[in-house]
């Protein structure tokens, strides 16, 4: 029954039907494919702003780190960095350094407030572009040393130190990211060259370079009371100004001098020249720098017979009138001993000092010995260095095997270098009544009491015969009228290569003053001064070193408060008075 139904219908269908049906499913198929090639582009395109949309979130990422990137070493690590860097030198460059004055309270040595040019390389965009800028505002800069810095990995590198103000504006209008500026310090030292090898000199940084800024660094840097010397600074001008004189005026190398408190071992001047620009040191030049007073060792000559007399007055066996021969010169080995304008006759120990007597000298020594001279000279801290309050202090040089041959050349200041520091403190000992006292730089400072060394007899004899020098003597020219002095003279032959130079002498000039109550001590030192027609010809320490004293005397008495005395009696002593006509011959 179902197949005849359904198959009469299949033959009913007509042809067109067919055809119409074909065409539907072509075109529904044509739609689909349609369709599926736009869902397949929009994936596409899609997956292609995905893409972008990723991409851009990278670049933004990338960007942001960048950014914090900057701002770490900008902000943070510059910072720190930069912190870091100012701890190391915090003390250097956060803390004030104390004051130095005089014992009147005049500044020697302050600090003024600056500013100093660093960098951060690591910040900087165009290092030649800022080192072209820097270097033309401060052409004192070096160039290629600047841009090096500039270009280097650290976080923190110094520029420039210590620019005026000016500068200071100038620096920061140029706007050169990375490149800051830092509050400083700077040393400065009024009085310059007159005080500058006992203040020294501070580096860069402030740190204490040299004298009392050396020795005492740690306590400017952490007190801040001003620190009192002894010095005082119109004594020092004086000294300074009359030795200056003296070295034009009789064409030497060098000079020093010092002057001090009898009473106290306190220094009122001290002064080497050549000197130096505290403000400006120039570490290379050696001879400026060299403090003459305290690191020169040298043969003192003459003036070393002032120990050789007292060594033997303090025997309590020899005398003012004992006598020895100086007729013929002395053989001792190889070497003979003579005498500069020698008597040639018998001499009392007397006339043995007046007229600096090699060969009266040498005999003397012969009689107290060879040990009693060594004690002696270790009690007065000639063989050991000396102790001031700056590092620049010498040592002596003296014979590990001292033998005959070396007790008669000490005698008359040979065969044994000392500083002049060191003949100073030891006379100064013998005539302030044979009391010993160190020396200091410090005003009002508590050194260790002086103890006696010599009895005050040996002193006073000692004190009678230096007065006479400077009456009748070699010292004459460094008396004052109305402020007399005590004073002996020293003339010795530069040592050269094993030998003596006889047309090079260092000359001196020890003296104290007033005589009758010594208050002052007063050394000048000549290095190499030559004969003038002032001099007729001599260059000896009694024709240069002594006026020169003189003239110092004449300045600083009066400004000590010093009343003049012209009623001084001159008139030598009962022991003195069988040379004095003798010394006018």
């Amino acid at each position: 029954m179902r197949k005849q139904f359904k198959a009469p219908l299949q033959k009913r269908i007509p042809p067109l039907a067919k055809s119409i049906a074909s065409k539907s499913l072509s075109t529904l198929t044509n739609h689909l494919s349609l369709w599926h090639q736009v869902l397949r582009d929009n994936t596409i395109l899609d997956r292609a702003r995905n893409r972008m949309v990723v991409g851009i979130m990278l670049f933004a990422a990338a960007f942001a780190l960048i950014g914090v990137r900057l701002i770490d070493v900008m902000v943070f690590r510059g910072t720190s960095e930069r912190q870091e860097i100012q701890e190391e030198k915090q003390e250097s460059l956060v803390l004030e350094r104390s004051d130095i004055v005089d014992r009147n309270g005049e500044i020697l040595a302050t600090h003024l407030i600056t500013a100093s040019v660093y960098a951060n390389p690591k910040v900087i965009l165009n290092a030649k572009e800022a080192a072209d800028k820097l270097c033309t505002l401060m052409p004192e800069v070096d160039y290629d040393t600047t841009l090096k810095r500039l270009q280097s990995d650290k976080g923190f590198v110094w520029l420039t130190r210590h620019i005026p103000p000016k500068l200071q504006y100038e620096v920061n209008k140029l706007g050169i990211p990375g490149i800051y500026l830092q509050k400083d310090q700077r040393r400065v030292y009024p009085y310059g060259n007159m005080v500058s090898h006992v203040i020294g000199c501070c580096g860069i940084d402030n740190i204490g370079l040299s004298g009392v800024e050396k020795y005492f660094d740690v306590k400017l840097r952490k007190e801040k009371k001003p620190l009192a010397l002894s010095l005082d600074v119109r004594a020092q001008h004086i000294v300074h100004d009359e030795l200056k004189a003296a070295i034009q005026e009789f064409k030497a190398l060098a000079g020093n001098a010092m002057l001090m408190d009898l009473g106290t071992g306190e220094m009122l001047a001290m002064v080497s020249l050549p000197d130096f620009d505290p403000n400006q040191p120039n570490l290379n030049a050696q001879d400026a720098i060299f403090n003459r007073n305290t690191l020169g060792v040298y043969e003192p000559g003459s003036t070393f017979k002032i120990f050789n007399t007292t060594f033997a007055l303090e025997t309590g066996r020899i005398g003012l009138n004992t006598v020895y021969d100086a007729t013929n010169p002395l053989k001792v080995g190889r070497f003979t001993i003579n005498d500069f304008k020698g008597k040639h006759r018998p001499l009392t120990v007397t006339e043995t000092f007046i007229y600096s007597s090699n060969i009266a000298s040498a005999k003397m020594a012969q009689e107290f010995g060879l040990n009693w001279q060594q004690k002696f000279f270790a009690k007065f801290g000639l063989h050991s260095k000396p102790h001031l309050e700056i590092p620049e202090i010498g040592a002596p040089i003296v014979q590990k095997h001292p033998t005959e041959a070396t007790l008669i050349s000490n005698s008359f200041g040979y065969a044994i270098s000392v500083s002049p520091l060191q003949t100073f403190r030891g006379i100064a000992a013998i005539v302030n009544d044979g009391y010993f006292r160190e020396l200091t730089l410090v005003k009002g400072s508590t050194p260790v009491a002086a103890e006696p060394i010599i009895s005050k007899k040996t002193s006073q004899s000692i004190k009678k015969l230096m007065r006479l020098v400077a009456v009748e003597g070699t010292g004459k020219k460094a008396d004052v009228q109305g402020y007399p002095v005590l004073a002996k003279t020293g003339s010795a032959h530069k040592a050269r290569r094993g030998s003596y130079d006889m047309n090079a002498k260092i000359t001196s000039c020890i003296a104290a003053f007033p005589a009758n109550d010594p208050k002052y001590l007063l050394m000048v030192v000549l290095d190499a001064p030559q004969a003038t027609e002032t001099t007729y010809g001599y260059s000896t320490g009694g024709w240069n070193a002594a006026p020169t004293a003189g003239k110092m005397i004449a300045r600083i008495a009066p400004m000590m408060s010093l009343t003049p005395d012209f009623s001084y009696n001159d008139t030598p002593s009962s022991e003195l008075k069988t040379i004095s006509h003798d010394i006018h011959d």
